[in-house]
């Protein structure tokens, strides 16, 4: 049953709190923040009338902005709250009120807070930082950093046993009676591949079983039914490129550079040159960074805030991220790679001439293209190609063959792409002056990144349950660089 149980009057000891300095970093947050917008996300979660009284969904969130405003674990949040007025006093209680047990920030954050589309709570204060006027630029900043996982990656074999044995545990703890229904794990044998393919067989087979004895299983049984399903599932498992982790199943090798990889998460981070952080996405550590784009923008744009230039290195630099920008009229200030500047290069492009009145193309022989046709994708989201067909015949006979007709082929074809507007418009920008300028604004971002790994946790998962929990920790984080970004952006003294 969901009854807020925040203080109505004060206490005695109350008068405590007068000793807190005025200038305190959390009391300049709660003038600026009104947390009560997770009553509104939480709400469908609670059964309203009937169960045990629940603590207040605010004074439990404000505990875990605590806990990653100072880096702290659960037990230890409880700790120093029972000591330090400060934080007593922004979580609502009296001093001599008693604390929640830690366990109970755990279940909050999974089964409140990871229920919902958790990313809504950071566009609700971005929203809040947009009302008060703090956000004076039109121009956000996007990158992706990473965070590694708490979990080590492991070998096929060692992922397959591990996750039998802890559905197994799930399932005795459930009822140690259905344990003797189970099939018993094999001794595996042979080559290293085929004992996988045993393993595997094997996983998917109690499973199964699994869901025969409990078709209705939930909790910490069907959590790990889901984990059998995705391991199961990974076609890539046995070529040593898919789950990589039993206890963690969605975390993946990604790349930090040509030379270094990482086990883990990708954070794509949209922020404001104001500093505060508008829209994050949280994806397994192998995926591309431009995917991230478009949903950045959307959740960007919900915040109320109007954005007109966009800045980013060279992997957001798509053809499709670069068309959806001039539709919305935003400057790209963009790195563009090599294939964006110039596309694909003939090697004979310097040898092949034009010829805009005929419409035709001249090879260094002296041939004219007899016909012409776009080819590529009408979708939008490419650049077609013009291709110039030439008379394959004449090739045969051509002294200048070589390196340039293949004997036997067909066709003898040369292309030239077709350049949209908004991509001329992205490469004359790029090789401006104004560009450079813009361009070095960058490093705001990176300090950014810097913050949430390093003053917040963020350079390692916090919490299971794989993605969902990452994706916890990593939007609370923001909100809690945020509020900070806040209370400087509130004192123009301190920005």
């Amino acid at each position: 049953m969901l009854e807020l149980n925040k203080q109505q009057t004060l206490s005695f000891h109350s008068e405590l709190y007068k000793l807190i300095p005025q200038d305190h970093l959390l009391i300049r947050i709660h003038q600026l923040i009104d947390f009560s917008f997770i009553l509104d996300f939480v709400q469908g979660h609670y059964n309203l009338f009937y169960g045990r009284r629940a603590k207040d969904p605010e004074m439990l969130f404000r505990l875990i902005f605590i806990q990653k405003l100072y880096n702290l674990s659960d037990e230890r949040v409880i700790e120093e709250t029972k000591v330090n007025l400060a934080y007593k006093w922004f979580v609502g209680l009296n001093p001599e009120d008693p604390l929640p047990d830690p366990s109970l920030l755990s279940l909050f954050r999974v089964h409140k807070i990871g229920a919902g589309e958790v990313e809504n709570l950071l566009t609700e204060v971005v929203k809040q930082c947009v009302a008060k006027g703090l956000i004076k630029s039109s121009a956000v900043l996007i990158d992706a950093t990473h965070t590694h996982s708490k979990y080590e990656a492991s070998k096929p074999l060692q992922v397959l046993k591990q996750a039998a044995n802890r559905l197994q545990r799930a399932v005795k703890k459930h009822n140690s009676k259905l344990l003797k229904q189970l099939p018993k794990m094999p001794e595996f044998e042979g080559e290293i591949r085929e004992q996988e393919k045993q393993a595997l067989a094997y996983l998917a087979h109690l499973g199964e079983t699994v869901e025969e004895l409990l078709p209705d299983a939930e909790g910490q049984v069907q959590s790990r039914l889901e984990e059998t399903k995705k391991i199961v599932s990974d076609e890539r498992l046995l070529a040593w490129k898919g789950v990589q982790s039993a206890i963690d199943p969605d975390a993946r090798f990604g790349w930090k550079s040509a030379t270094t990889s990482f086990f883990g998460y990708k954070e794509s981070i949209a922020m404001t040159e104001d500093g505060i952080i508008t829209a994050i996405k949280v994806e397994p550590g192998n995926v591309s960074d431009p995917k991230a784009f478009p949903e950045l923008m959307k959740h960007t744009s919900e915040t109320g805030l109007v954005v007109e230039e966009v800045l980013a290195d060279k992997a957001y630099g798509s053809f499709t991220n670069l068309k959806l920008l001039e539709r919305d009229g935003i400057t790209p200030t963009i790195q563009l790679n090599e294939m964006m500047l110039y596309g694909h290069q003939d090697e004979h492009r310097d040898k092949f001439v034009y010829h805009k009145d005929s419409e035709t193309v001249e090879c260094p022989a002296g041939q004219h293209s007899i016909r012409k046709a776009k080819m590529g994708p009408k979708d939008g989201n490419e650049c077609q190609r013009l291709t110039f067909f030439f008379d394959v015949e004449k090739c045969k006979d051509c002294p200048l063959q070589e390196g340039c007709y293949k004997p036997g082929a067909k066709s003898k074809t040369y292309s030239v792409p077709i350049i949209p507007e908004f991509k001329q418009k992205a490469v004359e920008y790029h090789n401006s002056e104004a560009f450079k300028q813009r361009y070095r604004m960058r490093y705001k971002i990176e300090q950014k990144n810097h913050e949430l790994k390093n003053h917040h946790g963020l350079a390692n998962s916090q919490y299971s349950r794989g993605l969902i929990g990452m994706r916890i920790q990593a939007v609370l984080t923001a909100i809690v660089v945020n509020a900070k970004r806040m209370v400087k952006l509130a004192s123009p003294k301190m920005a």
